[in-house]
């Protein structure tokens, strides 16, 4: 229907998610804790790696996806971490090592920035000034490439398009480099990490916790704290009714005249 609006359901979503993802990008603004390495340095910190991801970089974006979960793959998966609207629609449940590689495959800078986040997220890590710069100047020669590929088509420049040629194939090496780079860089993040938990030492990850428990002795059972009190279940014991006695027996009936009998009590004779 024409000027139809928007279910009420709908819109309350879409807000949740935009808050969401505002609330998540100034939360990142106040993380401290640095990357063990720098997108400048990762080359030379894990060169084998840094050429896997620059050749095959949906594979090293597979991996990395399946590292960073960990334990909670693939209970917890849901395409791009619930950053798009058909995230939780793909079948992830049902088959998720097919909706990853779809991923991957089809949304490869969405992927790679998901993994990046909950590296992030997970151990309150910031981007250099460094970082920030490289990974702008990807994005700006790739959409300056976009502009003049637009322009040329449209006023069928020769220059123009020599120029946009020029400026797309310093895109892709610039995209091509810095995506190596970063896939380097959390991989060392990554494995810093289960390092650190296999030393036992939680390192610098702060993830969130659930409710907290109360210690208490061994064969005790381990109480929330928080939350309404649980009401327990009641049991019944059936209990069986004592056995009483059998009531005695009446005396033998006799024999009265006029072919009358009575039982326990005094016969009156007519």
């Amino acid at each position: 229907m024409y000027g139809q609006q928007p279910f009420p359901q709908q819109q309350r979503m879409e807000r949740s998610m935009s808050q969401k993802k505002r609330d998540q990008a100034a939360a990142r603004k106040e993380f401290n804790n640095d990357w063990q390495t720098g997108l400048c340095g990762a080359p030379c910190a894990d060169p084998a790696y840094c050429c896997f991801a620059l050749f095959c970089a949906t594979c090293a974006a597979y991996e990395q996806r399946k590292l960073q979960m960990g334990s909670a793959w693939p209970s917890q998966y849901v395409c791009c971490n619930g950053g798009t609207c058909v995230s939780g629609r793909c079948g992830e449940r049902s088959n998720p090592e097919l909706c990853l590689c779809c991923e991957v495959c089809c949304c490869f800078p969405s992927a790679m920035a998901t993994t990046r986040f909950m590296i992030q997220d997970e151990q309150r890590v910031m981007n250099t000034q460094c970082d920030n710069c490289l990974i702008g100047f990807m994005l700006i020669t790739q959409q300056l490439a976009f502009c003049l590929r637009c322009l040329a088509s449209v006023t069928n420049n020769q220059d123009i398009e020599l120029l946009a040629d020029a400026v797309d194939c310093l895109a892709d090496l610039t995209y091509a480099s810095v995506c190596a780079c970063m896939l380097t860089q959390q991989n060392l993040q990554i494995k810093h990490r289960n390092s650190q938990q296999t030393q036992g030492r939680p390192g610098v990850m702060a993830a969130p916790t659930p409710p907290t428990m109360q210690p208490g002795r061994p064969s005790a059972p381990v109480v929330l704290t928080q939350g309404p009190p649980q009401p327990q279940p009641m049991t019944y014991t059936y209990t069986a009714p004592p056995r009483q006695a059998p009531p005695p027996r009446a005396p033998p009936a006799r024999a009265q005249p006029h072919g009358q009998y009575t039982t326990g009590s005094t016969y009156y004779p007519e």
